[in-house]
């Protein structure tokens, strides 16, 4: 398959090039040439088919010495012999064969669509690719340690005035920045992305060519990012083993640690994890059985009067009368204030409540038994937190915690950690009641903007809400409480910028507000026109919002994208691509005149618009010969002449692309080597401006699989 592909790249510019060939000397000997030449190319492409690659060596050096002919007798080149010996390089039988014979073919300077292609096969070698992930990896974790310990210090900030007005405020900074770069440095042999594409790279080389030169630094390598994995791998799952132990959950501890356990050189770190488990085991299974048997004698009511009201209430109780279980159990409590058995009895009255269809009431009396300490009270208090007695109650709960989060962020920022707590405690301590001003303009600013971030775009998950709102539903769909669990379900998801569920679920309220809906169908076309935008203009997903949500302005927006793609198939060549390729103006291509480029207005000049080539007709805009200004001149062209001329613009654009300047335009040419910068920011933390090194870009097509 490799072959065929290479062929099948090169076979185009073999055949586009040769019928080509010029000839400036007498007819015969041109005729002669392009005969001869047609052979060559014929038998490049046979023994390239057959993968011969001696013969193929051996049509190379027949095109070098025909061209060295030519030059001799004052004649132009094939123009062929940088296409064929890219083509025997790229079908060399092996790994090093291939490399070396592309560095030569660079050594000899070929043309730059050649150039380019041996560059990118070079590049795309798995080894040099993983070389260059691990050394751009080595340079950001550096990079990275550096930044994190002076961007504390805020040099040439406002908190550097403030810290040499108090020296407090200077400390804190240290102690954060002393504090981040340890942090960084016991972090630094993380495995990394990657490291872990590269790791994946060196192994697919090392089995597709295990016999190549490079195979020994490859496999020490592989050694190294191996055992570098399995420590991280050992690491995470001894993390995730004692994360669920912490949580009480057992089972998932004990998948985790045995499963830590049986990793390489990781026994000794799960060692004191899975003693703990044991002891959580052999604890729960006590508590089991304790459950079970919760006590040898249970209490009873004092014989007399107490043993036969409370008889009389369990009987009323069994009955299931909620008149007669209220009764009963008021004159129980009315006639024993004192007995053990009060909170029985109003948790009776809360259950006759209930049955009486007094929900309210039914719940205050179960509230009240809640605050009771025994064993009926914390009974109580489990049902009121319950689920399945008040699943709103727990959305609720949901919607008060989230409400925290975003408080807490708005007031401490999105990293509240030893750090940062040892950072505000010696500004806290340096001015004692004067906190606020310690804390400085700067981050009174950060305060505000952390509010007028967390106002544009929730910081908090709403997960938890989002669950407990469609469990509700999924169970009870028709409940009393489902208007109100749509609505706060629309809520939650639109905090979430999930506009399309939160639209479902605001249309199955009761009473929708119009405005709202349209709204949040705004923000969905948006969303939508974002995602369209992102794959190329994707015409389906355009027409959907232009049907479903005709009066959004994303709409608008979609219809002008429409609009644009009418003129996808054109073929635009500016001014300056005309003066670059000049052979663009011949009859083999758009057949112009070549005066249209010559900087005199008075014989007719191309502007800087240049033609389009579209629909059968060459546009050309030109500049007006008797004033300012331009005008557009269309020329119809034959069918056979049309087709000659967009094949040309596009083999010319192709060649621009393709030898392109690779580099970002933010990347200076003495980055690599000086790679530093100066930076100012203006966020959560307030105003700060400080030196650092620039970070090397991480790209992969396949990044989600090395995460």
């Amino acid at each position: 398959m490799r072959s065929v592909l290479v062929v099948a790249s090169v076979l185009g510019l073999l055949l586009a090039v040769a019928p080509a060939a010029p000839a400036t000397d007498f007819l015969g000997e041109a005729a002669e040439a392009e005969t001869a030449v047609g052979e060559e190319v014929r038998a490049v492409i046979t023994h390239a088919l057959t993968e011969d690659p001696q013969a193929l060596a051996a049509d190379v050096a027949a095109l070098a010495a025909r061209d060295h002919d030519r030059r001799a007798a004052g004649l132009p080149p094939t123009g062929l012999l940088d296409d064929a010996r890219y083509l025997a390089a790229a079908l060399a039988p092996t790994r090093d064969a291939r490399r070396t014979a592309l560095s030569a073919l660079l050594g000899t300077h070929p043309d730059p669509i050649i150039r380019r292609l041996a560059e990118h096969h070079l590049e795309t070698d798995d080894a040099e690719a993983a070389d260059r992930l691990l050394a751009d990896d080595r340079h950001n974790r550096r990079a990275a340690v550096v930044n994190d310990a002076v961007r504390p210090l805020g040099i040439f900030s406002g908190a550097a005035v403030l810290a040499a007005l108090n020296p407090f405020l200077l400390a804190g900074s240290a102690i954060d920045s002393v504090v981040t770069t340890a942090v960084n440095l016991w972090q630094y042999n993380r495995l990394s992305t990657p490291e872990r594409e590269a790791l994946a790279r060196y192994g697919t080389l090392l089995e597709r060519e295990p016999h190549t030169r490079d195979a020994p630094e490859i496999a020490h390598a592989i050694r190294r990012l191996g055992a570098k994995r399995a420590a991280a791998l050992c690491a995470d799952t001894v993390a995730l083993g004692t994360k669920a132990l912490e949580t009480h959950d057992l089972d998932h501890a004990a998948l985790y640690l045995h499963a830590a356990e049986r990793l390489d050189a990781c026994a000794e770190k799960v060692e004191r994890p899975l003693q703990r488990l044991t002891e959580d085991v052999a604890a729960h299974r006590a508590r089991e059985e304790a459950g079970r048997w919760p006590v040898d004698r249970p209490p009873e009511p004092r014989p007399g009067a107490e043993a036969s009201d409370y008889h009389e209430v369990a009987v009323a109780t069994l009955l299931g009368e909620p008149g007669v279980m209220i009764e009963t159990a008021s004159r129980f409590q009315s006639h024993h204030p004192e007995s053990p058995f009060d909170a029985s009895s109003h948790y009776v009255i809360a259950v006759a409540r209930h049955l009486a269809g007094h929900r309210d009431a039914g719940r205050a009396a179960l509230a009240e038994v809640a605050d009771s300490d025994s064993s009926v009270g914390r009974h109580a208090a489990a049902i009121l937190a319950s689920t399945d007695y008040d699943a709103l109650e727990a959305m609720r709960q949901a919607e008060r915690r989230h409400g925290r989060d975003v408080t807490r962020y708005v007031l401490l920022g999105g990293r509240m950690d030893g750090r940062t707590a040892i950072y505000t405690a010696s500004q806290l301590g340096a001015d004692g009641i004067r906190a606020a001003q310690t804390f400085g303009m700067f981050n009174v600013v950060g305060l505000l903007t952390r509010a007028w971030q967390a106002w544009r775009h929730d910081p908090a998950s709403n997960q938890a809400i989002i669950e407990r709102g469609e469990e509700l539903l999924a169970r009870e769909p028709h409940s009393a409480d489902a208007p109100a669990v749509h609505l706060r379900l629309a809520d939650a998801y639109e905090r979430a910028d999930l506009y399309g569920r939160a639209l479902m679920h605001y249309r199955a309220t009761p009473d929708p507000n119009e405005a709202r809906i349209a709204r949040l169908e705004g923000k969905l076309a948006d969303q939508l026109l974002t995602e369209a935008e992102r794959g190329g203009g994707n015409p389906l997903l355009l027409e959907g919002i232009v049907d479903h949500f005709a009066a959004t302005s994303a709409a608008e927006k979609a219809r002008k994208r429409l609009a644009e793609r009418a003129n996808e198939n054109e073929v635009v060549l500016s001014r300056d691509l005309l003066r670059d390729h000049p052979e663009l103006l011949g009859p083999d291509g758009l057949d112009l005149d070549p005066r249209l480029l010559d900087d005199d207005r008075a014989n007719g000049e191309l502007a800087e618009a240049g033609v389009t080539v579209a629909g059968g007709e060459l546009r050309l805009t030109l500049e007006n010969v008797d004033g300012p200004g331009q005008h557009l001149d269309t020329r119809s062209l034959p069918a056979e002449a049309y087709v000659r001329a967009r094949a040309a613009a596009r083999e010319v654009l192709y060649a621009q692309r393709l030898t392109a300047d690779r580099r970002e335009p933010e990347t200076g040419r003495f980055e690599r080597y000086v790679p530093i910068y100066l930076q100012g920011t203006f966020g959560d933390d307030g105003i700060g401006v400080y030196p650092g090194v620039k970070m090397r870009r991480y790209r992969s097509d396949d990044e989600g699989l090395y995460q």
